[in-house]
């Protein structure tokens, strides 16, 4: 059976951890990857505005031609190479086209054989998975979250930038703390809605719980992607799992211009006192 994994949140989440739990489990996690192993072909493909207008039909095709290059061949037609360069003409927010092109330019280094364990890691995949989730169903999904007040606070507010006037509703967003809080929470209620949808194909991995007691938390993710981590490498990866120092840093800062409801909403999540 073809398996497939993908990793997905908010940046700055810590999918990096979980993805390099998953790649030392046997997975191939991609032959395009940035230092923290996102897949940058489906960054190609699926980081930018237009994803969320394409008719079911064009998206289908990218997700054939991504899968594809990913388990099978890197052969491809004149027209589906066309389809992928396209899609390196225009610059946009967070990658120019120099960057994109790179990205096309790399195809030509892809090697060709079969990959039956495979996944990726992309934080904007959850903008998409419930899309892939319909049409894959060997598919699944990894969400990877931390506390959304640590979150508002991170220099990573990228997919704030990119998916937040949308999501939020709001064209002249203001990228702030208490912006980045409500967008953190409505993501977390959509993977909530998607986990009970998918209860067996989608995981929840809370980052910290995940540093603070990795040996459970990677089991619980071994199990769930029908992998093993040989004992060596699960020595190895254990004595790189730390908390970071960046936890709890929403402590130093007023929480007065949140809205109450996200502030609430928080709380009930992480059971804890403000």
């Amino acid at each position: 059976m073809n398996i497939q994994v993908a990793i997905g949140g908010i940046g700055g989440s810590g999918t990096r951890v979980v993805a390099k739990i998953i790649k030392d489990a046997g997975y191939f996690i991609g032959q395009d990857l940035n230092r923290p192993l996102d897949n940058l072909l489906f960054t190609l493909f699926f980081k930018r505005k237009e994803i969320l207008t394409l008719s079911d039909e064009e998206f289908g095709i990218l997700w054939s031609l991504f899968k594809r290059l990913m388990s099978q061949s890197s052969e491809l037609s004149i027209t589906e190479f066309e389809t992928i360069k396209s899609l390196a003409k225009n610059s946009r927010l967070g990658h120019n086209s120099k960057w994109l092109q790179d990205r096309v330019d790399n195809l030509k280094k892809y090697s060709n054989y079969p990959h039956n364990k495979w996944a990726w890691k992309e934080p904007n995949t959850h903008i998409v998975i419930d899309k892939l989730l319909d049409k894959e169903e060997n598919l699944k999904f990894i969400y990877v979250y931390r506390n959304g007040l640590d979150m508002a606070y991170s220099d990573n507010q990228n997919q704030l930038k990119l998916w937040g006037p949308t999501f939020l509703n709001d064209k002249t967003l203001e990228i702030s703390p208490s912006n980045s809080l409500k967008y953190w929470c409505l993501t977390h209620q959509r993977m909530l809605s998607l986990k009970e949808k998918y209860s067996s194909r989608v995981l929840f991995v809370e980052f910290e719980s995940l540093c603070r007691n990795p040996i459970e938390k990677v089991k619980e993710i071994e199990q769930f992607s029908e992998s093993k981590i040989t004992e060596e490498r699960l020595e190895e990866l254990l004595s790189s799992i730390s908390l970071p120092s960046s936890v709890d840093r929403y402590k130093n800062y007023s929480l007065d211009n949140y809205d109450e409801k996200d502030i609430e909403y928080v709380k009930n999540i992480y059971k804890m006192s403000l």
